[in-house]
């Protein structure tokens, strides 16, 4: 393995920025959820600031795009480092990629 503190660099960069990306969706989220009960609480009909909610969820369908595309760069980062022998895996924890994240943090509210 070559490389070793190029692909430890780009490694930690990609688990940031997924987490970034994970942590804007949050939030617009949270915006989305604030807007809704703002509204009710203020006792507004519905359609008052459908296009602003309108505005938002697409804004978080756009970063669910966001997040595809930089998964999809994970990928091909791994590939191009295996493809040029370029250490990268040797960095921090590990992230489960079973797919099933939630029965563990389940098991421990439970």
């Amino acid at each position: 393995m070559r490389n070793i503190q190029v692909g430890v660099r780009v490694a930690r960069q990609i688990r940031t920025t997924e987490h970034a990306v994970d942590r804007a969706m949050i939030e617009v989220c949270r915006l989305v959820q604030t807007a809704l009960e703002g509204r009710a609480e203020a006792h507004l009909a519905a359609e008052v600031g459908q296009a602003v909610l309108a505005d938002m969820v697409q804004g978080l369908s756009q970063l669910t795009q966001v997040r595809g595309a930089v998964i999809s760069a994970h990928d091909g980062l791994a590939k191009v480092a295996k493809d040029h022998q370029i250490g990268w895996n040797l960095d921090g924890t590990r992230e489960d990629k079973t797919g099933n994240p939630v029965a563990p943090v389940l098991s421990v509210a439970a």
